[in-house]
C-alpha cells in the first residue's frame, strides 16, 4: 500500500512462448508480461497484492461522482441524494440493471477475484523463489481479498458465479451459485486467512489476522441466517471474541484523547479518531497509535501513489458536507474557507439520522455533541485584506422571503446563529444547511486550501464494529444480556445511556451501527445482507425513497452487461428486475 506499484494483470491470460517435444527447449518468455513471469519472488508478489489494496480502496476513496457513495446507504435509512428528487437511490424506480455503478462494482470485485486467483496459481510454480513462510502469507493475503470480493458481491447481489482458478480463455457460460454456497466459499478463504495472516505488521494498512476474523464473524452470521443453522452464531461469537479478547493483538476502544490534535480544546476522543494526518509519519487512524483500528484504507498525500491518480484529494468532505460557504445572504462570500471546507452535498443525512436516532442516547453521547455533528450555523467573520477578522465590527443585512410569503430583513453580526425559518428554499435546506457530520471532513486543510487540501484515510474495520457484530450474533443465539453488554461497551465509550436486554433487537443494533459507523460502513451491504433494506427505508428513509422502494431492492440488480455477455448460459437476474 505505501508504495502502490500497480501491476495490472489482464482478466484472461494465455500462455506465451513456443514448445517442443524436448522439454529443455521450452521457451520462457522474457520480453512481455505473462502469468508465468509476472511473479517470481516475494517483492513481485507484494506488488501484485498491492493492486488488490488499491481496488478495495476504490470502495472508500471515491471519484467526484455522487453515485459512488451508494453503498454507504444512499436512499436508505441514513442518507439520500440531496440535490434532486429525480436521482438514483433517492427514487428507487430509477435503480435498474443498466445502472452503471453496478457494473463498476461488479467488475471491480471480479477483477479482485481474478487477480487473487492468478497470484494463488503462481505460488505453485516451481520457478518461483518463495520460502514456505512467504508462500503461506502470500496465499493468505490473496485468499483474504478473494473472500472480501465474494463477501461484497454476495451481500449486495445474492448468489454469483464462483471462480476459483485463473481465467485462461474466454468463458461465456457462467452460472450463478446459490448465496449459501458463495458464503461457504468465502468462509473457507477467511478461515485460511485468519489462520495464516500475520498478527501484526509494520506496513500500515496491510491485512492482519484480526481483519480476517472480523469478516469471518460477519460471514458466519450471514451463513447461519441463510441456512437457518444457529451453530454459526456461536462460531461468529468465537471469531469476534478472539479479536475483542486480545488473542490476536492489543485491540481496544479508544477512550482517552490521543494523536496530534489532542490538545485542541473542547473536542473529544471520537473527534480525535477522524483527524487526517499532519505529516507522512503521523496518523490518528493507524494501529498501534489507534488501538481501535483493525483495517484502514491508506491515504497519504506525501507519497507517490498515496492518492487517487485523477485528483489531489479525497472526496468524503465534498460528498457529505453542506455548501453553507455559499450562503451569501447570511454573510458568506461564496468562497470556501479553511474551517468551512467546500462541501457540495452529494448526499445528506435523513431526518431519522438527524433527530430520531439519538432519542435514546441521552444528552452526553459524545457522537452527537456539536463538535461531532454541527446543527447550528453562524454568520462568518468578515474577510478583510485576505484575512478573517472575527472581532471586526460589522453587520450583514439581507432580505429573506419567508414561507408565508412575507419579506423580512435579517441583520447578523459575526457569530450570530442562522435561524431555521430563514432557510426558505429547497437549496437552503437540502444543500446549504443541514447537519454537518464532522468526521466526514476537516476544520483545517493542507495549505489552507479547502478545495484540494483534504486527504483523509478511511476505516474499513474498527473494533467498535466487531463488538456490534458479536452483539448481533449473541442476539441471534438468544443471549440478549450478552448482546446488550457488547452494545453498551460501544455506548459506554460515547457516554450514551446504556441499553437494556429487553430493548435489543436487530433494529436497535442497526440504529447503533448508524450512530457509530455513519459514513464508514458500507451500510447498504449490511441491509441487503439482512434483507432489511426495504423495511428500513420504508420506515426511516427520505420521503421519496420511502414511496419508491420495493421489496426487490433487498438485492441490487445483476448488471445487464454481465447477463448479455454470458451468451452460452442463463445468468439469472434477481427477482423483480
Amino acid at each position: 500500500m505505501k508504495k502502490l506499484l500497480y501491476l495490472l494483470i489482464a482478466a484472461a491470460f494465455t500462455a506465451g512462448g513456443c514448445t517442443s517435444d524436448k522439454s529443455f527447449l521450452e521457451e520462457i518468455p522474457t520480453d512481455r508480461l505473462s502469468l508465468d513471469n509476472a511473479y517470481l519472488n516475494y517483492a513481485q508478489f507484494k506488488t501484485g497484492l498491492n493492486e488488490l489494496y488499491r481496488q478495495v480502496r476504490l470502495n472508500y476513496n471515491n471519484r467526484d461522482n455522487g453515485e459512488d457513495y451508494f453503498h454507504f446507504g444512499t436512499g436508505t435509512d441514513n442518507q439520500f441524494v440531496s440535490t434532486t428528487d429525480n436521482a438514483r437511490f433517492t427514487d428507487w424506480t430509477l435503480v435498474n440493471p443498466t445502472s452503471g455503478i453496478f457494473y463498476d462494482v461488479y467488475t471491480r470485485h471480479y477483477f479482485i477475484i481474478n487477480q487473487a486467483n492468478n497470484i494463488l496459481e503462481q505460488t505453485n510454480n516451481a520457478r518461483v523463489s518463495l520460502t514456505e513462510a512467504e508462500k503461506l502469507i502470500v496465499r493468505a493475503e490473496a485468499r483474504f481479498f478473494r473472500a472480501y470480493a465474494y463477501r461484497y458481491l454476495s451481500f449486495l447481489f445474492g448468489g454469483v458465479a464462483i471462480i476459483d482458478k485463473p481465467s485462461t480463455a474466454p468463458k461465456l457460460d457462467f452460472v450463478r451459485a446459490s448465496r449459501a454456497d458463495v458464503y461457504a466459499f468465502a468462509i473457507q478463504d477467511f478461515e485460511f486467512a485468519a489462520q495464516n495472516l500475520p498478527q501484526s505488521t509494520s506496513d500500515a494498512g496491510r491485512a492482519v489476522k484480526a481483519a480476517a476474523l472480523h469478516y469471518l464473524s460477519e460471514m458466519y452470521i450471514a451463513y447461519g441466517d441463510e441456512i437457518k443453522d444457529p451453530v454459526y452464531y456461536t462460531k461468529a461469537i468465537e471469531a469476534a471474541t478472539r479479536v475483542i479478547g486480545k488473542q490476536v493483538g492489543d485491540y481496544q476502544l479508544m477512550t482517552q484523547r490521543y494523536g496530534w490534535r489532542a490538545n485542541v480544546a473542547g473536542k473529544n476522543v471520537f473527534w480525535d479518531m477522524f483527524q487526517m494526518r499532519s505529516t507522512a509519519s503521523v496518523s490518528n487512524y493507524n494501529y498501534p497509535a489507534n488501538k481501535e483500528a483493525i483495517w484502514v484504507m491508506q491515504i497519504d498525500k506525501f507519497i507517490t501513489g498515496g492518492l487517487n491518480a485523477t485528483m489531489p484529494r479525497t472526496n468524503q468532505e465534498r460528498a457529505y458536507w453542506p455548501s453553507f460557504w455559499a450562503l451569501t445572504k447570511f454573510g458568506y462570500n461564496g468562497i470556501a474557507r479553511d474551517w468551512t471546507g467546500r462541501g457540495v452535498s452529494f448526499v445528506r443525512p435523513t431526518n431519522f439520522f438527524t433527530y430520531q436516532l439519538w432519542n435514546n442516547s441521552g444528552a452526553d453521547d459524545i457522537r452527537n455533541l456539536p463538535v461531532n455533528i454541527q446543527r447550528v450555523f453562524y454568520a462568518p467573520p468578515p474577510i478583510i485584506g485576505g484575512v478573517e477578522r472575527p472581532n471586526y465590527d460589522t453587520v450583514y443585512v439581507s432580505t429573506v422571503r419567508l414561507f408565508n410569503g412575507r419579506d423580512t430583513v435579517v441583520r447578523l453580526r459575526p457569530g450570530d446563529p442562522i435561524r431555521s425559518e430563514w432557510l426558505t428554499s429547497r437549496q437552503d435546506t437540502m444543500e446549504r444547511v443541514f447537519p454537518r457530520v464532522m468526521k466526514m471532513g476537516s476544520d483545517w486543510h493542507y495549505s489552507g486550501d479547502p478545495s484540494n487540501g483534504f486527504a483523509q484515510e478511511s476505516y474499513a474495520i474498527r473494533l467498535a464494529e466487531t463488538y456490534l457484530l458479536r452483539a448481533e450474533a449473541n442476539m441471534k443465539a438468544g443471549n440478549l444480556t450478552a448482546a446488550a453488554a457488547d452494545i453498551n461497551t460501544v455506548r459506554g465509550r460515547s457516554q450514551a445511556l446504556p441499553a437494556t436486554a429487553g430493548e435489543i433487537n436487530i433494529d436497535y443494533i442497526l440504529d447503533e451501527r448508524i450512530r457509530e459507523l455513519f459514513g464508514e460502513e458500507l451500510h447498504t451491504l449490511t441491509l441487503t445482507r439482512l434483507g432489511l433494506l426495504y423495511s428500513r427505508t420504508r420506515k426511516y428513509g427520505y420521503t421519496v425513497s420511502q414511496n419508491t422502494v420495493t421489496e426487490k431492492n433487498n438485492l441490487m440488480p445483476i448488471p445487464q452487461n454481465v447477463i448479455d455477455a454470458n451468451s452460452m448460459a442463463e445468468y439469472q437476474q434477481n427477482p423483480g428486475y
